[in-house]
């Protein structure tokens, strides 16, 4: 699936997919999502071990787009909903490294994709909010999993104040791993890449598997599934290398 607001490009590897609404601040709409869904699974086809995720312009992502019309019913809202879910879940899920490369306005579901790369880079012009409640709109989706990355009561202030942060701010919570200057962020961008392109893909794979499964688990619990999970990949390996 293709979509004019969606620039997909893959050279070997690395891929990039560049969110393309600058005169709207790259708000994501249902036709972008499902692009992003679609395309993050080809790049997982084609072995495509690293995606950056950009916004063109100014801005990394202004939010959803809801639409011109609201649903009117439980069924339509989560069938909305839905999408935003499965969008993460494609993030999550992808094999390889996904890296965010945050800029200007950051906000609601763009903060969200931002949270939910693998690695989250920053320039220090990014200002990151969920302003949802400012719009009486409680985040529901977003308060799934905003607390994995962060403090719940910090994570709560976020949601119910709808404030905006600075870059500074959301690495200091643990919200992105980098802040540099904007005109810094492709290059910083670049250096994460020749970085994780000289380790293991297989290896990479299986931390991100590892690190997104015993999230929630309990220590002892998280510690023995360690132990059976790093017991099959080297069996795995074992196997696959005679």
């Amino acid at each position: 699936m293709t979509h004019p607001n969606l620039i997909v490009e893959q050279r070997e590897a690395v891929a990039t997919l560049t969110l393309n609404r600058p005169d709207q601040n790259n708000t994501v709409d249902a036709g972008m999502m499902a692009a992003m869904i679609d395309a993050l699974s080809r790049l997982a086809a084609d072995g495509a071990r690293i995606v950056l995720l950009r916004g063109a312009g100014e801005h990394f992502c202004g939010g959803r787009d809801p639409g011109p019309t609201r649903p009117d019913d439980a069924a339509g809202w989560s069938q909305v909903l839905s999408r935003i879910v499965a969008t993460n879940q494609a993030l999550a899920e992808f094999p390889g490294i996904t890296i965010a490369l945050a800029k200007g306005r950051v906000r609601g579901f763009g903060f969200g994709l931002a949270l939910q790369c693998d690695i989250s880079l920053a320039a220090d012009n990014a200002r990151l909010s969920f302003p949802e409640i400012k719009a009486g709109f409680p985040p529901s989706v977003v308060m799934s999993y905003l607390s994995r990355w962060m403090a719940r009561k910090k994570a709560f202030e976020l949601v119910i104040t709808g404030d905006e942060i600075s870059a500074g701010e959301a690495e200091r919570l643990g919200l992105v791993n980098r802040v540099v200057p904007s005109e810094q962020l492709d290059a910083e961008g670049q250096r994460w890449v020749d970085k994780l392109l000289q380790l293991d893909a297989a290896a990479l794979t299986a931390c991100k598997t590892f690190f997104r499964d015993s999230a929630f688990l309990p220590p002892d619990d998280a510690a023995n599934y360690g132990v059976a999970f790093l017991a099959d990949f080297n069996t795995s390996r074992s196997a696959s290398a005679q």
